[in-house]
């Protein structure tokens, strides 16, 4: 009797386990959720020297690497001076525009101030004299010069009062600014002083998501950062520093200002032709012509760097269209700060990989390879 007793309650207990087990991997998959979410609601003030050290890491893996061969295998030395480099490459720039505007706010504010009186000058006479057009821009132009373009400026362009404010609130959060560049090199230092353990997590929790598809997407991942961060920003710095060049050349006026103008558009993805183009106008009608065309000169090539240079550098990483880099860029800076401009064209291009796959569509990798073979076959 008590032996089926035992054996009634075992099969009951049997059943229950059974009926309950489909649920348990479920309610093991929230809590772990949930102990993630409440972590990264405990780091959230930390996010963004967290994530910005975390791209720049990625970015610059390969460098400590071959450093750490050249330095006899330390990779403490290695570390040293990837951070200097880190340093240079992606903190100096910034750092500089902040004390250029700094250094220039009263200039700054009184040329914004001046700038909705400024009429335009007179059409050249050679205006009138282009074929067939000539006749309509000569009107068109004494419109602007007498009616339009200053009270569109002065509808436009913010009191200098309000500008003078904005940078001063900008050069009391400089300090903050630097605090979190400290915070940045430290996540570097932690990062990159145990990087390999880091990558074999990473790689099991990425076999473990997704299998060799999962590990293949996160491999993808470290490539997109590392290129999109390298074209972005050593863009930005050539063009800067090449446009810098010449407008010190020709004696431009706060010619520190206009590169630092430069450097934040071709960092936001509007590239730095139009400064230039700009800049060359100005000079046109208030300097000798002679600089004038010099100036033309440094924006042609600048116009040729803006549709060669940073599509050269990323696409020696990974094949990614220039709409997903300024989509992501905008989108990624107005959510995760300056680290998204390098996170956000790669999350939508992991993304789009991940759809294409999906759907059964070949990436754009693996088209361009298969043009490539057509080709060779072709020719052959």
């Amino acid at each position: 009797m008590i032996t089926r007793f035992r054996n009634f309650f075992a099969s009951a207990e049997a059943t229950t386990r059974a009926a309950v087990s489909p649920v348990r991997p479920v309610l093991t998959a929230l809590a772990v959720g949930l102990l993630l979410l409440a972590a990264v609601w405990i780091i959230h003030p930390f996010l963004p020297p967290i994530l910005w050290g975390a791209t720049i890491s990625v970015t610059l893996w390969p460098l400590v690497q071959r450093l750490q061969t050249i330095c006899f295998g330390s990779r403490s030395a290695a570390v040293f001076f990837t951070v200097l480099a880190a340093m240079i490459i992606f903190f100096l720039p910034a750092v500089l525009v902040i004390v250029i505007f700094a250094r220039h706010v009263d200039a700054v504010s009184h040329f914004i101030g001046i700038l909705p009186t400024i009429q335009l000058p007179a059409a050249p006479a050679w205006v009138g004299r282009i074929p067939y057009v000539g006749g309509n821009i000569i009107p068109f132009w004494d419109h602007l010069r007498e009616n339009s373009l200053p009270e569109l400026l002065k509808q436009v362009i913010p009191s200098p009062e309000k500008i003078l404010h904005v940078l001063l609130a900008s050069a009391g959060s400089f300090g903050s600014l630097l605090l979190e560049f400290a915070l940045t090199l430290i996540v570097m230092v932690l990062l990159l002083g145990r990087a390999e353990g880091i990558i074999m997590l990473l790689d099991r929790i990425g076999g473990q998501l997704g299998g060799r598809k999962g590990r293949a997407l996160l491999k993808q991942a470290e490539i997109t950062t590392r290129g999109v961060a390298l074209g972005v920003t050593l863009t930005a710095i050539l063009e800067s520093l090449f446009g810098w060049v010449g407008l010190m050349a020709v004696g431009m006026p706060m010619g520190s200002v206009v590169a630092a103008v430069m450097f934040i558009s071709c960092v936001l993805q509007f590239g730095g032709a139009w400064v230039m183009i700009l800049s060359t106008v100005w000079l046109y009608f208030t300097a000798p012509l002679m600089h004038a065309i010099i100036m033309l000169l440094f924006a042609l090539v600048v116009i040729a760097g803006d549709n060669f240079l940073q599509p050269l550098i990323i696409r020696r990483y990974v094949r990614i269209s220039v709409i997903v880099i300024m989509v992501g860029a905008f989108g990624g800076l107005s959510t995760l700060g300056f680290a998204g401009v390098f996170i956000g064209p790669t999350l939508l291009y992991l993304t789009e990989t991940m759809i294409r796959d999906w759907a059964g569509l070949p990436a754009d990798d693996e088209k361009a390879g298969q043009a490539d073979a057509s080709a060779d076959a072709s020719e052959s």
